[in-house]
């Protein structure tokens, strides 16, 4: 089911015809047209959206409004309707391209909306406007992180505009140092007498005297509602100064004693059981009104200035004002029966439901709390909450059932499982998987044959959990051997696409690869070859089953067997077309011809896998391998455009994976010799890995401090970090993060001497064999992949100059030309990554040349 979108949520109020122009305030928009930011603040009933909707009519400027609803207090939602009015505004595919960020599984991360968002925006010629009206109703804290993220690295092109009657959760105090905001509060809302007497002028209310209009002014202090509500009593004849009272308590009252009791019974009705509906479409009130006519109550309530707003010239579609709905529905509850408006509770939704805004129809019957009806819609549309990234509000529906004690079905809750692992939540997750099985003791819900798709899914759930939390592994690889032992079982959640990578450079920091905590090589083959012939053999699953052995294998220093379960984890990356399996294998792939020195094909990887990706964050980290590949090469300004080819809000912020960019950029900057910056920002990327127990993130990043440390000679705080890195790297199997570093071997041989000259039971935690095993095998690599890449005559070159003969005597002893010794020389130097004769000399030595 697609997503049923109000378009009247995202078009520009009409103006009603008696609103009078105030040039000051369109004044004060224009000057703030060189921020980022206008604030339109105040109490309901100021007159904002009026103010702004003429502002922005007078705009030859892509535009976009969206109206907010208490129901859009949901992040997936919230952003879905900004980007589908910026998408109608400009008039483009935005909304194409950016839809499937939310509709991914687990849910993508919302930076990577914002930034995907932004990049989008700004790369538009034209400037831009957005306009986000009652944002007061957003209370979810993720929409508000989201906000302040999107205005601090807004484009210069674009301007937001947002109306709120409270006080925004934003850093405003670090805005206004910076000159991005323009604010209009309530003070300069407040209507001036000049405005006053406009206002009645042009509602032919003419009074006797300006006393009478200051008198107005006086009493409702300039709030704009107010003043519309003394023109009404006064076009009657019954405005007093005696009985007016502006507060907001008497104004609910006058609005049920002065208006809504002066309209017939008829009318009366119509507004109490509309006032449910967020949006007054005449054909739904119709249905829920028993009536034919409700199109032209609608306009006459607008004519009569009733608190009804027409959203839409084009479309007949209105909605009251907010506090006039309150009111409404207050009054509703006092004047029916409570079983006759849980009834009207009851048929407005079921309207909306049928209607296809399952959401609006949901939220209904929870307000009255008609449980019954409301499990029936979620368990009915619980797949497209599901598709159409609905998330949050599923979880907050689903708590909210639960803490009134209403018993869930178990697929409800099963789901509301997968919903908290995608926040993530996962001890609540946890949690809630030991309820369930506790409940299956007491009525063994498990064993029921219509239970049986749930309980496959929710023991899979299981292991995924154990997985993610890394709690209790072993029993983690029992329950999917199980799991696999038994088969898969159908149910309506086979065809709902999974994605288990998003955006991460290594598929070991997903939880689908437990975060970096590898088990042994022998165990994970076998687990494998087990995988394969099970039933999930055809699903995407399976394609990160070989990206996850891949890196097994690669820091298992057994790098032909991880080229193997590369080229068959592409296999399944092109089937599916997932980029998220795809980008990681070809960065371990280019990674391997890396080791092996052979860089051409290194970037040739990175180049072909640059061609069918276009999302920035892919690119970035294609473009950050071959930044590293040209360190290795000690090619430093090619790595450094590299590097910086992707534009970013903030190139160092710790996030959305970038920390495979930011530990490359640590080596940039430690082979610049900027070595304090390169040690900031390695300790930051630890600190962040550390925080979600990132295996191989820690490693890398903390082997970087040490080397960091190295660099400038404090070798007690680089024996300390290192130590710390070898305690994870041998509890799970790491060898090639340790090996792959250009200043490893020294730090680990200054290490090792440390370590047998001090014998202190605090670093027995790691195993000097397995420092020994390192060095050994990091110069077996070196002797084998150095000497593989000369020629026999570079060799002969190398000999004679690690034996001490200078180049005449070598040209001579070759019958060569000193020139062509020098070229010879500077060949071999290239090749070996070393930058002098003597350090040539030295490494021709180790391999006793």
């Amino acid at each position: 089911m697609n997503t049923i979108w109000l378009n009247s949520k995202t078009k520009v109020p009409s103006i009603a015809k008696m609103a009078i122009n105030r040039d000051r305030l369109q004044q004060l928009l224009k000057k703030g047209n060189c921020t980022k930011l206008s604030i339109i603040q105040a109490p309901g009933g100021y007159g904002k959206t009026t103010i702004l909707s003429q502002w922005i009519c007078k705009m030859d400027e892509p535009t976009s409004w969206f109206s907010i609803d208490a129901i859009d207090n949901d992040p997936i939602r919230f952003w879905k309707y900004v980007i589908q009015s910026m998408s109608d505004a400009l008039n483009n595919d935005l909304a194409t391209r950016l839809f499937p960020l939310f509709t991914s599984h687990p849910q993508s991360p919302y930076e990577l909306i914002i930034d995907s968002f932004l990049n989008e925006i700004s790369s538009v010629k034209e400037n831009l406007h957005i306009v986000l009206d009652d944002y007061h109703y957003i209370e979810h804290p993720i929409i508000h992180e989201m906000m302040i993220r999107f205005i601090d690295y807004l484009p210069n092109n674009t301007r937001v505009y947002i109306l709120s009657r409270t006080n925004l959760p934003f850093p405003l105090a670090r805005w206004r140092v910076k000159s991005w905001i323009t604010e209009i509060g309530f003070k300069q809302l407040c209507f001036t007498y000049k405005e006053v007497e406009a206002l009645y002028k042009k509602k032919n209310i003419l009074l006797n005297g300006s006393k009478l209009y200051q008198d107005v002014l006086d009493l409702t202090e300039g709030w704009v509602t107010g003043i519309q509500l003394a023109s009404l009593s006064i076009a009657k004849d019954e405005f007093s100064v005696d009985k007016f009272d502006g507060t907001h308590p008497f104004v609910a009252e006058y609005l049920m004693k002065e208006i809504f009791e002066t309209l017939s019974p008829s009318t009366q009705d119509f507004l109490l059981q509309t006032s449910l509906l967020n949006m007054l479409e005449p054909k739904v009130c119709n249905l829920l009104t028993d009536r034919t006519d409700s199109y032209d109550v609608l306009v006459k309530l607008v004519e009569k200035g009733v608190f009804t707003v027409r959203l839409s010239s084009n479309r007949p579609v209105f909605r009251y004002h907010h506090l006039f709905a309150d009111v409404l529905q207050s009054e509703m509850r006092n004047k029916y029966p409570e079983e006759q408006v849980a009834a009207y509770y009851k048929k407005a939704a079921t309207l909306l439901c049928e209607k296809g805004d399952y959401v609006s129809a949901i939220e209904l019957v929870l307000q009255q709390e008609i449980f019954d009806l409301a499990d029936l819609w979620i368990t009915t549309y619980l797949v497209d909450i599901f598709t159409t990234g609905q998330l949050s509000t599923f979880v907050r529906w689903v708590e909210l059932l639960r803490t009134n004690n209403y018993s869930l079905p178990f697929e409800t809750l099963v789901m509301y499982i997968i919903a908290l692992t995608s926040i993530p939540n996962l001890q609540k997750a946890k949690k809630l998987i030991d309820e369930l099985e506790q409940r299956h003791t007491v009525n063994q819900w498990m064993d029921q044959p219509d239970h049986q798709g749930v309980v496959s899914i929710l023991t899979t759930l299981k292991a995924y959990v154990l997985m993610a939390i890394g709690d209790n592994l072993e029993q983690m690889v029992e329950i999917i051997v199980k799991q696999l032992t038994v088969g898969r079982v159908s149910s309506r959640w086979d065809h709902i696409p999974m994605q288990y990578n998003q955006f991460e450079a290594k598929i070991s920091r997903t939880l689908i690869g437990s975060k970096g905590k590898f088990s042994p090589v022998e165990e994970s083959i076998g687990f494998a070859n087990f995988f394969r012939q099970s039933e999930f053999k055809e699903q995407n699953m399976m394609g990160f089953s070989y990206a996850v052995l891949a890196e097994i294998l690669y820091e298992a220093n057994l790098l032909e067997d991880a080229m193997d379960e590369i080229e068959g984890g592409l296999q399944y990356a092109y089937r599916f077309q997932d980029s998220g399996l795809s980008i990681p294998l070809y960065l371990l792939k280019s990674r391997i011809y890396m080791t092996k020195k052979q860089f051409t094909a290194a970037h040739a990887v990175l180049d072909h896998a640059m061609e069918g990706v276009t999302e920035w964050y892919w690119i970035r980290s294609l473009q950050a391998m071959k930044a590293h590949c040209y360190l290795m090469e000690s090619n430093r300004t090619n790595a450094e455009i590299e590097l910086f080819k992707t534009k970013r809000p903030d190139m160092l912020k710790i996030e959305l994976g970038q920390e495979f960019w930011l530990l490359i950029y640590v080596r940039f900057l430690l082979a610049t010799n900027d070595i304090q910056k390169a040690l900031t920002i390695a300790i930051r990327v630890k600190e962040k890995a550390l925080n979600e127990n990132q295996i191989s993130t820690i490693i890398e990043a903390t082997l970087l401090e040490a080397i960091s440390y190295l660099k400038v000679d404090r070798l007690e705080l680089a024996f300390h970090a290192v130590h710390k890195a070898m305690e994870l790297g041998s509890s799970f199997g790491y060898k090639r993060i340790f090996l792959d570093e250009a200043d490893s071997i020294l730090l680990l041989k200054k290490y090792l001497t440390f370590r047998q000259k001090h014998s202190n039971e605090n670093w027995n935690s790691v195993p000097l064999s397995y420092v020994e095993d390192l060095l050994k095998t990091k110069h077996k690599m070196t002797d084998e992949s150095s000497k593989g890449i000369l020629t026999p005559r570079e060799l002969d070159v190398l000999q004679l100059l690690a034996s001490g003969a200078s180049n005449r005597e070598i040209a001579s002893q070759l019958f060569l030309s000193e020139g062509t010794i020098r070229v010879y020389l500077t060949t071999i130097y290239s090749k070996l990554g070393v930058q002098s004769r003597t350090q040539a000399i030295l490494l021709a030595k180790e391999w006793n040349l």
